[in-house]
């Protein structure tokens, strides 16, 4: 029985530690946001302190409609407002990934941020078909919406 007891202890004890690595969720106002990527160059790309406006988007739709928004924009536009646009494509088989988006995004003539770990992908938060847009301030959130329109993605960079 003292054996039992010392292994159900034991077993309660790793699974504390065991979640307590686990990542503590999608990002909340107030939160801190500082994050270190790749962009489709496989150069750094820094979520810090001087980030204004991050552009999440998780899927398909979503990354279409962040292209053809960002295609009518200046190229300078993410740089000049300090924002980041970040690109989910954690669920991406890696042979698309190599073979067809990379060298696809390679071609924009702006910066994406790639988040490749699905655990990073949690820091986000995330609604279907829509883009996350984060507001921060020092490195802390401080607005996060949601919007489905080219237009509503135009104004957040304004």
């Amino acid at each position: 029985m003292k054996k039992l007891l010392g292994l159900a202890l034991f077993l309660c004890g790793f699974a504390l530690i065991a979640s307590a690595n686990q990542p503590a969720g999608a990002a909340r106002i107030g939160d801190s946001l500082v994050l270190e990527m790749k962009d489709q160059h496989d150069q750094t790309v820094a979520i810090n302190e001087q980030t204004n406006l991050i552009l999440f988007a998780a899927g398909k739709s979503t990354s279409a409609l962040m292209s053809k928004t960002l295609e009518d924009l200046p190229p300078t536009i993410l740089k000049d407002k300090k924002a980041i646009y970040v690109a989910d494509i954690s669920g991406m088989p890696g042979f698309i990934t190599k073979m067809v988006a990379i060298p696809k995004m390679q071609k924009r003539p702006y910066t994406i941020a790639i988040l490749r770990d699905e655990a990073q992908s949690k820091l986000f938060p995330q609604k279907d078909d829509a883009i996350t847009v984060i507001k921060l301030k020092s490195g802390k959130v401080t607005e996060i919406n949601f919007v489905t329109k080219q237009e509503e993605i135009i104004k957040a960079l304004q």
